[in-house]
Parts: structure tokens; C-alpha cells; sequence
């Protein structure tokens, strides 16, 4: 299996965290190939596969993907299966960073995996699958997306304040007050609400649960027992720690740390850090 990390040009990095390219054309790797499950984040993404076609599972059926779509800011794991030999390019975006390329409000597409055809210029779009589809190389497939994506963009000036309090959660690590942050910005709470569901994907509150849901993971990762990783992420208790990661995560907190099942896709991307910090557990 192959997989590649790339990094946006200047004109797309304020929006774009990273390319990430995944192959697997190896048929003694893609049979009979386990499920894998992608967690909560605060990431909204653009998937584009070539190759044979991904599944959705759910409720244990399995549902076909289309070529490439969007899909927005998730609550709870979602897990997927190939049906064979594919290759995958995910575009993860930076908070509010795809509110730059629709005019489509970002909650939306919350919980979904919306076709980009029915997002962007269905001819565009089909033009580009296409030229991916033939590309060689990594660099070659993201380099076709990207002169894509630049055809998209939009000027928003008057969006910064919300994005800066994305980031603002975001460096927290979500130990934040909604009511302290619309204070800061001179908006009242509602209309913070109202302007970061449309942009971010989600409310203030979601978001920063899912930034605080992800920290935990990285300190756990990083040796910190359960008692620490309650204080330092502002938890009443044990008891709300362990009830919130199920809600996100599916499992209790021991249960997914203690699975001994290691996908490839969780080896790779998970230890590979993002130049702006913003990289965060996707897969178990």
C-alpha cells in the first residue's frame, strides 16, 4: 500500500491543510480486506477515488461510493470497505477552509458524503475525475485537483473573525466558552452560532467537543493516564470522560486503546504531523 502526504501552494494553503494520496493496486493486499473506521474530527474533506469503488457500511450493508465528494464534519465513526484495487485522494481542509470555494452553508454537509457534482459545475467536475483518473504520480494527481480547487475560489474577507475563532478552539484544545468567545468578537452568542455552523460546519460547541475528544487521544497516545487526560481537558469526572468518548468514538476509552488491530491507514497518517498542527487521529 502506498501512501503520500502533500502540501498546498500559497494560493490554496490559508484553506487547505494537505493532500493525502492512498493506493492499494496490490491484489494480494485488497482481498479480503478488513473494514476501516474513520473517526470523529473536526476536518471537512473532499474524497476523489480511482479505481474500483468504495463502500459505505452501515447497519451492515454496504452502500457504493461515487468517483468523489464532500464529506462534512462528522459526530460519530464511519467505516468504509474496498471492493478492490483503488486509489484515494483526500483534500483535508482547514476550519472554514471549503466555506472559500461554495456558496453552500458548511453545516450542510454535516454527517454527509455529498457527490461534488451536485456542488460544484457538474462538467468541471467530471473533467476533472477524469484527468485525475489518467494522471501518473502522486504530485501528477494532486497537481489536476489543485488547478481545480484554484477554479473554485471565492473572496470572503468579511468571514476572518469566525475563522479566527476556530483557530482560537482549536489552540485551546477546545477548553473554551462559547459565550466568552462571542464576547471577544463583539457578536452576540446566537450570532455566533448562526455564522460558524454556516462556515466551520457545525456549532461552537461540536466543535470544540470534538477538538477536546481529539486531544485526549493525543495524550493518551503520548503516555498520560485517564486521571490526567480529565484534568487537562477540563472534564467533570472520569464518568463524562469515558461518556463522551463513547459518543464519539463508538467504544470506551480502554476498548480502542487496547485493540490490537493496527490498520495501515492508522500506522501511517496518524504519525504524520501537519506543518500548522492541525493534524489529528483519523483512523482505528
Amino acid at each position: 500500500m502506498f501512501f503520500q502526504r502533500l502540501f498546498p501552494p500559497p494560493v490554496l494553503s490559508p484553506y487547505i491543510e494537505s493532500f493525502l494520496v492512498q493506493e492499494d493496486f496490490n491484489p494480494t493486499n485488497y482481498a479480503n480486506r478488513n473494514s476501516v473506521k474513520v473517526l470523529p474530527t473536526s476536518m471537512t474533506v473532499i474524497g476523489i477515488q480511482y479505481g474500483e469503488p468504495m463502500r459505505r457500511l452501515e447497519n451492515r450493508i454496504a452502500y457504493e461510493m461515487g468517483v468523489s465528494g464532500i464529506t462534512g464534519m462528522q459526530s460519530t465513526v464511519k467505516e468504509y470497505v474496498s471492493t478492490g484495487a483503488i486509489g484515494t485522494l483526500i483534500i483535508q481542509f482547514k476550519p472554514g477552509g471549503l466555506s472559500q470555494f461554495t456558496k453552500y452553508p458548511i453545516h450542510e454537509f454535516k454527517n454527509a458524503n455529498v457527490p461534488l457534482e451536485l456542488v460544484f459545475p457538474a462538467r468541471s467536475v467530471h473533467e476533472m475525475e477524469e484527468r485525475l483518473a489518467c494522471a501518473g504520480a502522486a504530485a501528477e494527481r494532486v497537481g489536476v485537483v489543485q488547478q481545480f480547487l484554484v477554479s473554485l475560489l471565492r473572496d470572503k474577507e468579511e468571514e476572518q473573525p469566525v475563522l479566527l475563532a476556530a483557530r482560537h478552539i482549536m489552540t485551546r484544545h477546545g477548553a473554551v466558552s462559547v459565550e466568552g468567545l462571542a464576547a471577544q468578537l463583539y457578536m452576540s452568542k446566537r450570532t455566533l452560532e448562526r455564522k460558524f455552523n454556516a462556515l466551520v460546519g457545525a456549532s461552537p460547541k461540536m466543535y470544540a467537543s470534538i477538538i477536546r475528544f481529539q486531544h485526549a487521544i493525543a495524550l493518551r497516545s503520548n503516555g498520560c493516564d485517564y486521571l490526567d487526560i480529565v484534568h487537562a481537558c477540563g472534564y467533570a469526572d472520569q464518568a463524562h470522560f469515558a461518556k463522551d468518548f463513547r459518543a464519539f468514538a463508538g467504544c470506551t476509552p480502554e476498548q480502542f486503546f487496547h485493540s490490537e488491530f493496527q490498520p495501515e491507514l492508522k500506522k501511517v497518517f496518524n504519525k504524520t504531523e501537519a506543518p500548522s498542527g492541525l493534524n489529528q487521529s483519523m483512523y482505528y
